[in-house]
């Protein structure tokens, strides 16, 4: 595509508007004609959408309000609802200014970047094309007119009836460049209850007044009677008092503002700090100070034109539709495991024949069972059908907590955790967190209990069992287990027989802290991963995720340490069918991509040399983390947190599955729970288990909320629930 060899694009300065007209006249015609992406920008060939010219009669200004709108490809054919998105345009142009973008929008849509979504591109004629979006109050030659009241109450709602629009302040959005960004902006801040997000490019704001030479004194936008401009007037609507509005609604909104880093400079010296690219960075300085508002910040090489805001545009628009445009949501249906006291998930595992086992520990008597005090475990079993068939509960006047809950060959479960008391009868006057194991049968008889530990604490994180019934436990030490200890926490990993005795036991650490997170069995190896602060193996960075492969003696046959440059951690793993394992947890850093907030959740598969053959990391501008890991014959199923929206956020950490297929490809997502923290507790600490089998996973964690229908039993209840292909 050629190049217009003329690119002069103003929307606002007044001193810029005396280039000589008439070539400004044709490179603005030639800029609508030839869009001027260079070839490698040119968005790759998508289903295209359609605009068509519109009108409404607008009872406030009493005459038609034009605008264009774009539909996306199968709407016509469709019964769908679709979030909308309001483009206004900038000082001097019109409703055809933002037609360039289409291709942009229909490559959005096609490749899932947004969701298929209508853009609406009202055309702002009045105070000579200088309206700036507002109520106006001067009333000399070309008077002002009410246009921020006509497009919020006549436009909008016509929109909302004439097209299949998601007619909800989380179905719409706001964009504009240059004088449409200074609209854009405000009315994202004075009307939170129409819009939930914004996109603000090159926006014409200023702070406390414009320039002198500016296009917002000219034309009567901020004047009053005759004054073309008034400062009081300016003042009320300028963004400081429109973020005060907002921050006093309390609702949540989202700003994306990008500026060009050679927007036109000011020829006044002391009139710097209106530079666009400054008052840009001010714009955003303040809007990060605003309750319940977040905004991203993009400086880019280019001017006051399409060579800016087409590409922001975009990426904005990606940025915006993070937290608009969702399909709504309710609580999650789930039932409630608990007391009236504080309870935390410990574990679940799935037999064959549907039947589940969940653990918890409970500060209470579960159905009935006697309490010992402090925390106990309670263990219960589910028939298929979700009706419970037993509960078998044990502690001591200390704390017990379960950690996780494995099946051996004969479908017995295995719970593993840490106690501080005498749970087993052989350790009198134990007051320090000790490993227990405990296995039970079908029926709900014990086998057997063992417990161990030093006089430090020990800790039971992870459970598996092997093909000839051996059980294998991992956790962490501060104590001389087996050897000395090497510093801080050291990890551990013990086999025991079928009837609980402890055939072998290695610990491994550094001068740092290590620990060991999660158990598997995969082919003949036996494989313990986890986090450490020091060099296990050969460490990456400052926190690496650890992955150990031990054989049937307990002998180590290799130790990776996998991660970023920043902080990685392994927190689940399951054998991936291979001979190898799949892990999951979080790195802060660029470990499969480009970290998308504070920490990105990460999947990862290891073959039985220890290479890592395959990765993911998956995360929102939030916290996302990966807690558990279960794959059965239809793939694996990864269970996590998040307190962004992977789908739509409910409350402030939200519990999350992702379906992979056997070939890593990810089926689908779920986001789910209620309005208060679910899956992780307040400091972001999981608590969340998953199983699987003939397709559906099982998932049992933490819910400090309560579900559809569900009344909370305590401070902090256990949920249950299962998802199917």
């Amino acid at each position: 595509m050629r190049r217009p060899l003329v690119i002069v694009y103003v929307s606002d300065y007044k001193a810029a508007m005396r280039i000589h007209l008439p070539v400004l006249a044709a490179a603005v015609l030639v800029n609508f004609l030839l869009p001027s992406a260079d070839p490698a920008d040119t968005p790759a060939p998508a289903e295209p959408g359609t605009i068509t010219a519109a009108s409404v009669r607008s009872a406030t200004l009493g005459e038609e309000l034009a605008y264009n709108v774009y539909l996306p490809a199968g709407y016509e054919g469709s019964a769908d609802r679709y979030p909308v998105i309001y483009l206004l345009h900038g000082r001097g142009d019109s409703m055809s200014a933002w037609t360039q973008v289409k291709s942009r929008l229909d490559e959005l849509i096609g490749n899932g970047d947004i969701p298929p979504t209508i853009a609406v591109m009202p055309d702002a004629p009045w105070s000579s094309r200088a309206s700036y979006y507002v109520d106006s109050a001067y009333r000399g030659p070309d008077a002002g007119r009410p246009v921020e009241t006509a497009l919020i109450r006549d436009l909008v709602p016509h929109v909302d009836t004439t097209y299949r629009t998601v007619a909800d302040r989380t179905g719409r959005a706001i964009a504009g460049y240059s004088m449409g960004g200074s609209g854009a902006l405000r009315y994202s801040m004075v009307h939170p209850e129409i819009f939930g997000a914004a996109v603000v490019l090159s926006p014409a704001v200023y702070s406390p007044q414009p320039p002198i030479d500016s296009s917002a004194r000219e034309f009567g936008a901020y004047g009053k009677g005759k004054d073309l401009f008034s400062e009081a007037v300016y003042r009320k609507l300028n963004y400081p008092a429109a973020f005060t509005s907002f921050a006093a609604k309390g609702l949540p909104s989202h700003l994306f503002i990008a500026v060009g880093d050679d927007e036109y400079k000011n020829p006044k010296p002391e009139d710097y700090r209106h530079d666009l690219d400054l008052e840009a960075h001010v714009v955003f300085n303040q809007a990060v100070r605003v309750p319940n508002l977040t905004s991203e910040f993009r400086v880019v090489n280019g001017g006051h034109d399409w060579d800016v805001w087409g590409r922001t545009f975009a990426e904005g628009a990606k940025y915006i539709f993070r937290f608009i445009g969702k399909p709504p949501v309710t609580p999650m249906e789930a039932t409630l495991s608990g007391t009236a006291g504080e309870d935390r998930a410990g574990g679940i595992a799935v037999d064959q024949a549907g039947n589940s086992y969940e653990a918890i520990a409970a500060e209470g008597a579960i159905e009935g069972r006697p309490y010992a005090g402090g925390k106990d475990v309670a263990l219960t079993k589910y028939a298929p059908d979700g009706s419970r068939l037993w509960t078998r509960q044990f502690g001591t006047s200390g704390t017990e907590r379960a950690y996780g809950v494995a099946l051996d060959p004969q479908g017995r479960p295995v719970v593993t955790g840490y106690t501080t008391g005498n749970l087993d009868g052989n350790h009198p006057g134990n007051t320090t967190d000790d490993v227990f194991v405990a296995q039970y049968d079908a029926a709900g008889n014990r086998a057997w209990l063992t417990q161990f530990g030093t006089t430090a604490a020990d800790r039971g994180y992870g459970v598996a069992t092997g093909s000839d019934g051996s059980i294998y436990v991992g956790g962490y030490t501060k104590g001389n287990l087996s050897g000395t200890n090497h510093g801080d926490k050291d990890v551990f990993l013990a086999k025991l027989d079928q009837d609980g005795q402890q055939v072998w036991l290695r610990q491994v650490g550094t001068a740092s802290e290590e620990k060991g997170m999660a158990v598997a069995t995969s082919g003949d190896g036996i494989y313990l991963a986890g986090m450490t602060a020091g060099a296990l193996g050969e460490a990456v960075g400052e926190l690496d995720g650890f992955v150990a492969r031990f054989d049937q003696a307990g002998t180590s046959t290799w130790l990776k340490q996998v991660g970023t440059a920043a902080s990685d951690e392994f927190w689940g793993l399951t054998g991936d069918g291979s001979g190898g394992v799949l892990l999951t947890g979080y790195t802060a850093g660029n470990f499969a991509g480009d970290l998308a907030g504070d920490k990105d959740l990460v999947v990862a598969r290891v073959d039985a040399s220890g290479a890592v053959v395959w990765k993911d990391q998956v995360g929102t501008p939030g916290n996302d983390k990966g807690a558990a890991i279960s794959r059965d014959e239809t793939g694996f199923t990864v269970a996590g947190f998040t307190d962004g929206p992977l789908q739509t956020n409910l409350g402030k950490f939200d519990a999350v599955l992702l379906k992979y297929h056997l070939d890593q490809t990810r089926a689908w997502t779920r986001q789910f729970g209620t309005t208060e923290d679910d899956g992780a507790d307040a400091f972001a600490e999981a608590n969340l288990f998953v199983a699987s089998q003939d397709g559906t996973a099982y998932v049992s964690g933490l819910t400090a909320g309560e579900p559809a229908g569900r009344q909370a039993l305590g401070n902090g209840d256990v949920f249950r629930i299962s998802f199917d292909e």
